[in-house]
């Protein structure tokens, strides 16, 4: 088993570096892209402020193996000048 790192830089509010041990890197990616799913829904209404988000991952040298970028633009059909609206 191996330690990967999930990070994501420049998000308001932080978000914390991950250290989870992995049985290979594939497990990495599968984790990535659950974690990335599961914070894009916790953030709510934060991840539509425009910003991208790139989560980078290492290993336990903090070498960086991928990465992943949020990028999430409303259409102008679908913009509504309050995030909490339905």
């Amino acid at each position: 088993m191996s330690v990967y790192y999930f990070e994501i830089a420049d998000t308001e509010p932080a978000i914390p570096c991950v250290g989870e041990e992995l049985p290979s890197l594939a497990s990495a990616r599968c984790f990535a892209l659950k974690y990335a799913g599961r914070l894009i829904c916790e953030q709510g209404p934060a991840i539509w402020n425009g910003e991208d988000w790139v989560m980078t991952i290492t290993d336990a040298n903090r070498l960086t193996l991928f990465t992943i970028l949020v990028c999430v633009t409303a259409a102008p059909s679908t913009m509504k000048f309050g995030f909490g609206d339905s």
